[in-house]
């Protein structure tokens, strides 16, 4: 006897373009459509989402007619809540639930010994006036299997707690809206006994597939899930328009919801409430074009969507791990969720989310805003922002004042900005909103208390990510500022941030346990309320005074400038000295680089050559770096700026301090030109003096003659330089000029 040949069940693609991730309604239908299926049909069926619409490959050859004729649906009951049904003066709901009991067909045997359960746990609760934590832990006893998926997806029963997951309301409902009495209306409308409603039925599931809507939908309410069919105030220039709903719509949605059931999440990941909810986190405006701070939010979906065919069972995998970790915890907030798309934080598989916020929008009824889309690609570089959010979220938590909430609310807006985009300008932004909170917080006594002084992160990688953004000017030189700091034999003294902000550095005993104290103001103040000129201008004041402090191999004869930074291309400060340089870029760099450490940091960046020049600034940088005296003279110090100059260029003094840097320089040997006959503004050039630079050998060069004497021209100067290459505002008039100081270079530079 032979056996007889298996014969393979034929297969079907369908292409459903009336299912896509959008809106909240769409999604989960297809979802639930998806369930469906893989349990009551064909357990290979296989679906994935397509720009066409949701793809589906099964054996079922008519998806439209499978639903009208074969459809077995899950027991959907909240005996918990009023108006489901089970209350004494629950009229309608309860109809429907005859109703139901009164069909013969198979398909509704399980809804009928369902509600026995609840019908005695509703008269138990009202005898012993249970709470609604406790009913729905005695209908979770006493139901059937079958109501175990709708009640894991409606409520979360913690050990002291209960929580209601956002996407079915609070337990089921949405105000005085009751998800299962909804089904229930639905499935009457859907499961007809006539013919006439049998084909309405069918020709409704069509309409839904396809996308189209050749069938009249049900004037009734679809909640939350589809904003623009919920009708309501406004929501029709004529006033207020009726909710309208295809039946099939809303069943299938509800179908799909159970898929989020909490209890299926695994606990050795999640801990309990919200982070045990798949795909959920609590509720912020932040990166919604609509939303609003202090707007009441339930949380927020991100709803995974998958391009390769997946069965119901990874479906399902994918569901019960629900992945989305950042920094070694899941993601309880939007910015965390975001961290975790680009840091392969999410279950793989996933392509892409769209992020859904839970927003009170009308009356007491909640609303799906579609919020964005989110595809999961790797950032590395978005695991820098663990490294500074620690902090910030301590002030958040901190009862603090009304300013310290508005730079938090600032950098959370920049934390999620960079969280999802990865920009190197987002990451700017972020840190620069890091160092105003720090200024905030540094301003609240009540918040110092409660809150440390922040140890910055080393600033390497954060420089290299800068930089992949594209260099600029302003980058560069608030690179060299806020790398600046005096030094001791046992490392930095004070950096800049311990100069501009209200920090000290800490203790030699402290330095490994604390990132230093808060100060009541900061050494140099101004910073934010006053221009970076005469905030620069007054820090190199303050180094012109405490110079003389700090030990150094070498001797000075006057003040040098920072010694421990990264020099800036000296083009750079010749244009920040002409005033070329946006100071609203350079004011946001500046901020994002003092939220950094940047001790034993190094970086070279590219040299330039100097466009306009700035004489007097020219002269100056050599003597802020130290400059050795000309040959044959015995005293080895070397050469800097006098301690007053700082003070008079800030005064307006230039061409007073570019005379006396003239015949300072005469001591190395070198012939300077002429001050300028119309005086620079002497604050930006102070400012440019406080960070070392590079190439300004080769400014000098250009602005100064030798006064050594070379062989086959004894007696005669050697021009270095041409005047030729000078900013035509700062050219010499040689009218102006002491012959008998410089003869050769004015005139030359005549």
């Amino acid at each position: 006897m032979t056996a007889s040949p298996v014969i393979a069940s034929a297969r079907y693609r369908h292409v459903l373009a009336g299912l896509r991730p959008e809106p909240l309604a769409s999604y989960l239908a297809g979802l639930g459509l998806i369930r469906l299926l893989g349990e009551q049909a064909d357990v290979g069926a296989s679906a994935a989402w397509d720009p066409g619409g949701l793809v589906i490959d099964t054996t079922v050859e008519d998806i439209a007619a499978w639903l009208t004729q074969e459809y077995v649906p899950t027991p959907v009951l909240s005996p918990w809540n009023n108006g489901s049904g089970f209350g004494l003066k629950d009229v309608e709901s309860k109809r429907m639930l005859g109703e139901l009991r009164s069909y013969t067909s198979p398909r509704l045997a399980h809804f009928s010994a369902a509600i026995d359960a609840a019908m005695a746990v509703a008269d138990a609760a009202r005898r012993q006036d249970w709470d609604k934590p406790r009913a729905v832990l005695e209908f979770r006893n006493r139901c059937p299997d079958a109501v175990l998926p709708w009640i894991d997806a409606a409520v979360v029963l913690a050990d002291d707690q209960t929580f209601f997951p956002p996407l079915l309301g609070t337990g089921g409902n949405d105000g005085r809206l009751d998800f299962s009495t909804n089904f229930h209306q639905r499935l009457l409308d859907v499961f007809g006994a006539t013919d006439k409603a049998v084909t309405r039925s069918f020709a409704l599931a069509k309409d839904l597939l396809a996308g189209t809507e050749s069938e009249r939908l049900a004037n009734a309410s679809v909640g939350q899930f589809d904003p623009a069919a919920a009708g309501g105030p406004g929501s029709s220039r004529f006033g207020a328009a009726d909710s309208l709903v295809n039946p099939w719509a809303f069943v299938l949605l509800v179908e799909g919801a159970l898929v989020f059931a909490a209890s299926t999440v695994r606990r050795s990941q999640h801990g309990a409430g919200r982070a045990a909810i798949p795909f959920t986190v609590y509720g912020s405006p932040d990166g919604s074009a609509s939303g609003a701070e202090g707007e009441e939010s339930r949380g927020e979906i991100w709803v995974p969507v998958w391009k390769r065919p997946y069965t119901l069972a990874e479906i399902r995998q994918l569901f019960s791990e629900a992945r989305a970790s950042w920094h070694g915890h899941p993601a309880r907030r939007a910015v965390e969720f975001y961290a975790a798309t680009s840091t392969l934080g999410v279950a793989r598989g996933v392509d892409e989310f769209v992020r859904y916020g839970l927003q009170r929008r009308n009356g007491l009824a909640f609303t799906a805003v579609p919020v964005d889309r989110v595809a999961v690609r790797e950032r590395p570089a978005v695991r820098l922002v663990a490294l500074v959010e620690d902090w910030a979220a301590r002030a958040r938590s901190a009862d603090a004042s009304a300013a310290v909430s508005q730079a938090t609310r600032q950098f959370e807006g920049a934390h999620l900005s960079y969280a999802r985009d990865g920009e190197s300008a987002a990451l700017r932004d972020l840190l620069a909103a890091l160092t105003t909170l720090e200024q905030a917080v540094g301003r609240s006594g009540r918040a110092r208390d409660k809150i440390a002084v922040r140890r910055p992160p080393n600033a390497r990688d954060f420089l290299a990510e800068f930089e992949r953004g594209g260099s600029s000017a302003e980058l560069r030189i608030a690179v060299g500022l806020a790398s600046c700091a005096t030094w001791s034999a046992t490392g930095p003294d004070r950096s800049m941030r311990q100069i501009l902000l209200p920090v000290d550095p800490p203790g030699p005993a402290d330095r490994a346990r604390s990132a230093g104290r808060w100060r009541d103001t900061s050494l140099v103040s101004g910073f934010g309320s006053r221009t970076l000129p005469q905030v620069f201008a007054d820090v190199l004041a303050w180094r012109s005074r405490t110079a003389a402090d700090e030990p150094s191999p070498r001797a000075f004869r006057g003040i040098p400038t920072f010694r421990s930074q990264i020099p800036v291309p000296v083009a750079d400060l010749h244009d920040w000295a002409l005033g070329v340089i946006d100071e609203a870029a350079l004011d946001r760099w500046l901020r994002a680089c003092l939220a950094l450490e940047w001790r034993g940091v190094h970086w070279t960046w590219p040299a330039l050559a100097p466009g306009g020049l700035v004489p007097t600034l020219g002269l100056l940088h050599p003597l802020a770096a130290g400059l050795a005296r000309a040959r044959g003279d015995g005293d080895v110090s070397l050469l800097a700026m006098s301690p007053d100059w700082a003070s008079r260029l800030a005064a307006g003094q230039v061409r007073a301090v570019h005379q006396e840097a003239a015949a300072r320089l005469r001591q190395a040997g070198l012939l300077a030109v002429p001050p300028p006959p119309r005086s620079a503004n002497g604050a930006l050039i102070a400012a440019a003096l406080v960070p070392a630079t590079s190439g300004s050998a080769k400014v000098l060069h250009r602005l100064t003659v030798s006064l050594r004497a070379e062989a086959g021209t004894t007696g005669q100067a050697i021009l270095r330089g041409s005047g030729d290459d000078l900013d035509a505002d700062e050219t010499t008039d040689s009218k102006s000029t002491d012959s008998t100081e410089s003869p050769n270079i004015s005139e030359e530079l005549s």
